[in-house]
């Protein structure tokens, strides 16, 4: 006991339960559980003091220890009904992918690296070294104006369209094969040289394996749908004319 507060086991386990499950694993260590029992001994005399001296009378403080208790309560709420959903049937799960297939839709996507210099000629001679067998990633170590990916060879990793600047987009998705070269490219960056590591095409995920996140998007929309009817039942009245009316639609 600290005051008025006793700190129970129970109170030890809960805040195990809050830890990483590597240690969770040890929540019988007497060692872990006095290291626990400390930390919430530190807490209970700190946030014993902060009532004494009435910290809590601040209405700014007060406001984020409301705020803190409203939290906790909307979420154990939502995590309560959540479990009260029934899980979507076979006709829900399939309605919803037909009506949204551009979600589950993969643009085509390339993987390239580049090594990006200061001049069209510098960027001809790298690119002659190249054709001439040097090693790419070394060339982008050494030459490469581009800090992000100079040390890791000028790789760029996969991307679709709309992500680079035109032109580079442009000269990366005309490549055809792995290990074609472009010829130099200039954006407002500067010159690029680009080589096409791979190349993936447009696919779209099959029903089936969307199905689990299909059946937790109509969950969360059941969930929605009873939260907007505890709006609607909860008697709100505003009493400020300029926010009357504009409550009903979200998007305004």
């Amino acid at each position: 006991m600290i005051g008025t507060k006793t700190i129970t086991e129970a109170d030890i386990d809960a805040a195990i339960h809050a830890l990483p499950e590597s240690l969770q694993v040890q929540r019988n260590d007497p060692q872990l559980r006095a290291r626990i029992l400390r930390v919430l001994l530190r807490r209970q005399v700190l946030s014993q003091q902060a009532a004494a001296l009435h910290l809590d009378d601040d209405p700014l403080i007060h406001h984020r220890i409301t705020k803190a208790r409203d939290d906790i309560l909307i979420e154990s709420l939502q995590d309560w009904k959540m479990h009260r959903i029934a899980e979507p049937d076979e006709a829900a799960i399939k309605a919803y992918y037909q009506g949204h297939i551009a979600d589950f839709t993969i643009p085509e996507q390339v993987h390239a690296r580049h090594i990006l210099l200061g001049s069209e000629k510098q960027a001809n001679e790298v690119r002659r070294a190249l054709r001439n067998g040097k090693d790419f990633a070394a060339l982008a170590a050494e030459f490469s104006r581009d800090d992000g990916t100079k040390s890791l060879g000028g790789d760029l990793n996969w991307f679709p369209r709309g992500v680079m600047v035109n032109d580079f987009e442009k000269a990366v998705f005309a490549l055809k094969m792995p290990g074609d070269i472009s010829k130099p490219v200039k954006t407002p960056f500067g010159w690029h040289i680009i080589e096409l590591v791979g190349k993936r095409p447009a696919s779209r995920q099959t029903l089936e394996e969307a199905r689990e996140d299909i059946a937790a998007a109509l969950k969360q929309r059941a969930l929605s749908s009873w939260i907007d009817e505890l709006m609607d039942n909860a008697g709100v009245q505003i009493s400020n004319p300029q926010y009357a009316g504009k409550l009903a639609n979200p998007a305004q």
